[in-house]
């Protein structure tokens, strides 16, 4: 019988080949879903950063954009809440405030301004601060707990190939503390 001899090229073929199936048959699902954790942590800071830019600007329309419908719930019905509570009431007209948006950039103004004398940077810089200086801890595919230093402040949930922020648990305390109303605190506890 002959003996077949293999040229460089046909042994560099057969290694390329032996390479791809090893790396085809080793590589678990697991490097995939890490490149898709990876794909959604940067995903998650991109929105966490508009969002963050958006609030400290109030830009209401960015803001609802990347929140999550919890969170916008829950702004709906703060706004409710101020509106049945005579002393927010006058607030309310002082301010001209007669829907759940400007109440929103009322809101906004008020919360950005504190959180911007307490960190003396732009709101540019002060989002992007937020949005890497966070860690992004996914619960499962499709939702993240976000958090900066110590605090568990945010929730990232996929919606339609979008990740949106939930901040309900965070700000949920705050306007529990302001709500009278038994049937708005409970609807507000259930969300």
């Amino acid at each position: 019988m002959l003996k077949r001899r293999k040229t460089p090229a046909v042994t560099a073929i057969c290694l390329v080949w032996l390479i791809l199936t090893s790396v085809a048959l080793l590589t678990p699902a697991q490097s995939r879903h890490n490149s898709s954790r990876d794909e959604s942590t940067t995903a998650i800071r991109k929105s966490a950063y508009e969002m963050m830019k958006a609030f400290l600007t109030q830009d209401v329309a960015t803001f609802k954009r990347h929140s999550a419908k919890r969170t916008l719930d829950l702004i709906d019905l703060a706004y409710e809440a101020a509106r049945q509570d005579p002393v927010y009431q006058q607030e309310l007209q002082k301010a001209h405030i007669t829907n759940a948006a400007q109440f929103l950039s009322y809101f906004m103004l008020g919360m950005a301004n504190q959180y911007l004398q307490a960190m003396p940077l732009s709101p540019e810089a002060a989002a992007l601060k937020v949005a890497n200086d966070s860690t992004v801890s996914f619960i499962s595919d499709s939702e993240a707990r976000i958090a900066v230093g110590d605090s568990g402040f945010a929730r990232a949930r996929l919606v339609a190939r979008v990740w949106k922020i939930d901040l309900t648990d965070w700000l949920k305390k705050a306007v529990l503390k302001e709500v009278k109303d038994p049937d708005l605190r409970a609807r507000i506890k259930s969300l």
